[in-house]
C-alpha cells in the first residue's frame, strides 16, 4: 500500500500545483462549489476510476491507497465531487449486480456527479435532515441537504437499509438548490414523491451503506488533515515574513508557542490518518472498518478546526478576509467537521461500540 499511496499523493500534488493555481482556486471557491470543466478534467486524468474494478475499466486500486489523494485535495482546497465520484462508483460496481452501471461509468468518464442522498449524515437530534422510505417500489420522503444533487446524473438514495439508484429527472423527483456555507461543495434539497425505483442495489444493503459511510468519514478525515497541514504551512511562512518592531513576528515567544502547538496537533492528526488507512481495507470486517473511520473522523473534526482557528489568529485581522487563504481553509474545515458527524457525535459512537465489545467479551 505504501508505494501506491505515495505515488498518488505525489502525482495529485504535482498536478494541482501546476494546474490548480491560486487565481483559479479563488475564482472557483466563490463560484458555488462545482465546476463542470474541472470535474471533466479530473475524469480525463482517471482520478475517479482509480478504485473502480478492472472489470469495469478501472484500475482496481484498494480504497485505502487513495487517502493521499484526499489529503492533497485538502491541502489545495480542491472543489467538486471527488469523494462521491471516487467512492460511489467503486463500491457500487463492486456490489456486482450491474444496476446503474451505465450512469456510474458516465460519472467516472465525464465527471458529472453521482449524488449520495443520505439522511444519515448526522446523528445530532437537533439536525433533522429528513427521511426516505421505500414502499411498493416507490420512494417517499425528503433529504434537506445532499451534496451536488442539482448537478447529478444519478442519485444514490438511502432508504432505511436499502440503497436505491434514481434518475434525478424521473417523475416525482424535485431538487432545489441551497446556499452553501462550504466553499468547495454545492448542496441541494431532494424531495421524493412516489418515485418509481427501477434499480435497487439489494434487498438489504446495510453492510454496503455502512461501508460507504465509513469510507466517506475516513476520506473526510484525510481531507481535514490536508486542510490543517496547509494552514500550518501558510502560518509558518507568514510568521517568517511578517515583521513587527524590526523582526519577524515568529520570533515572539507567544506566537511561536501557538505555532508549535499547531505543529504538534497537525503531526498527530496526520499520523492517525496514516494509521487508520493502514488498518482499513476492502476486506476489513465492516464493524472494524466503521470503528477505525469514526475514530479518525472524530479526531480530525476537532483538531483541524482548532488548527485553522489558530492560523487565523496568527494572521491577525487579514486572516478573516477572503484575500487570505486561511479564511477559506477555515470555512472548509468547519463545513467538513459536521458532515458525517462532528467529534461529539462520533465520540458517542465510539463509546457505544467499545461498550458493545466489552459486553460481548463478558458474555
Amino acid at each position: 500500500m505504501a508505494d501506491d499511496f505515495a505515488r498518488f499523493d505525489q502525482a495529485v500534488d504535482e498536478y494541482l500545483v501546476r494546474h490548480y493555481t491560486v487565481d483559479r482556486r479563488r475564482a472557483l471557491l466563490g463560484a458555488g462549489g462545482f465546476d463542470a470543466p474541472l470535474a471533466a478534467e479530473l475524469a480525463d486524468l482517471g482520478w475517479y476510476s482509480l478504485a473502480v474494478p478492472e472489470a469495469e475499466d478501472g484500475l482496481g486500486v484498494p480504497l485505502s491507497d487513495l487517502g493521499g489523494m484526499f489529503m492533497q485535495a485538502g491541502r489545495h482546497l480542491l472543489i467538486g465531487p471527488l469523494l462521491e465520484n471516487t467512492l460511489l462508483p467503486a463500491l457500487l460496481q463492486r456490489s456486482g449486480d450491474g444496476e446503474g452501471s451505465d450512469a456510474l461509468a458516465a460519472a467516472v468518464r465525464t465527471g458529472v456527479p453521482v449524488a449520495l442522498v443520505d439522511p444519515g449524515v448526522s446523528d445530532d437530534c437537533s439536525t433533522d435532515l429528513g427521511s426516505v422510505s421505500l414502499t411498493g417500489g416507490r420512494l417517499h420522503g425528503s433529504v434537506a441537504a445532499a451534496r451536488f444533487a442539482q448537478h447529478a446524473s444519478l442519485l444514490a438514495v438511502v432508504a432505511g437499509s436499502v440503497l436505491c439508484l434514481v434518475d434525478p429527472r424521473a417523475d416525482g423527483v424535485r431538487i432545489s438548490a441551497l446556499r452553501s456555507a462550504d466553499p468547495a461543495v454545492s448542496f441541494g434539497r431532494v424531495d421524493l414523491t412516489g418515485v418509481h425505483v427501477d434499480a435497487v442495489v439489494g434487498r438489504d444493503d446495510t453492510e454496503l451503506i455502512t461501508r460507504i459511510r465509513a469510507w466517506a468519514r475516513l476520506f473526510l478525515a484525510c481531507e481535514l488533515d490536508g486542510l490543517a497541514r496547509s494552514s500550518l504551512d501558510r502560518t509558518v511562512q507568514h510568521l517568517k515574513t511578517r515583521e513587527q518592531f524590526g523582526r519577524p513576528i515568529g520570533a515572539f515567544q507567544a506566537l511561536a508557542h501557538i505555532a508549535a502547538d499547531m505543529h504538534t496537533a497537525s503531526s498527530g492528526l496526520h499520523s492517525l490518518c496514516l494509521a487508520a488507512l493502514a488498518d482499513a481495507g476492502d476486506a476489513t470486517d465492516v464493524a472494524e472498518l466503521e470503528l477505525v473511520a469514526v475514530s479518525a473522523k472524530a479526531h480530525a473534526a476537532g483538531t483541524a478546526v482548532r488548527i485553522c482557528e489558530d492560523a487565523i489568529q496568527l494572521h491577525g485581522g487579514m486572516g478573516f478576509t477572503t484575500e487570505s487563504d486561511v479564511s477559506w481553509y477555515y470555512k472548509r474545515a468547519v463545513a467538513l467537521r459536521a458532515w458525517y458527524g462532528d467529534e461529539q457525535e462520533l465520540h458517542r459512537r465510539i463509546g457505544a461500540a467499545l461498550l458493545d465489545r466489552a459486553t460481548e467479551t463478558l458474555a
